[in-house]
């Protein structure tokens, strides 16, 4: 299991481009800690994402410009190993979590969800080892 450092708060990714959805994510991680950045739609989350490389990143899959799995794999062919968590409410939603998965993605939850599941899966999933697919190209 990897360790990280307590003193340093973690930094996190919003991109959704429902507007109230990001900003509720984005005040819940603020007012727990988080040192938080959000995007609106997919090709701002990449380039944001690319610069400050976040310890997480919650993508939205449905978003203007990139979706969520655009962004995943933008990440990952620039060797981002960013922890990745997808967010959609489609109707063909195990299609979209075992593609996400295949890609690289932590985890992938059905939207809308409450707001202390986000707080528990963001812990989770900066506690658990970097999966594969995540892990930086040396």
């Amino acid at each position: 299991m990897e360790k990280r450092d307590l003193t340093v708060k973690p930094r996190i990714l919003v991109a959704d481009d429902t507007r109230d959805t990001a900003d509720v994510y984005c005040f819940l991680l603020s007012a727990a800690g988080y040192r938080v950045a959000r995007a609106y739609d997919g090709l701002t989350a990449a380039a944001l994402a690319k610069v400050t490389r976040p310890d997480i990143a919650i993508l939205n899959h449905q978003m203007p410009g990139l979706s969520g799995l655009g962004v995943l794999q933008e990440l990952r062919a620039a060797g981002v190993g960013t922890k990745v968590i997808i967010t959609s409410g489609i109707d063909d939603f195990a299609a979209l979590a075992e593609r996400a998965l295949a890609e690289g993605a932590e985890v992938c939850v059905r939207q809308p969800w409450p707001a202390d599941r986000l707080l528990r899966m963001v812990s989770a999933v900066l506690d658990q080892p970097r999966s594969f697919r995540s892990r930086p190209k040396p």
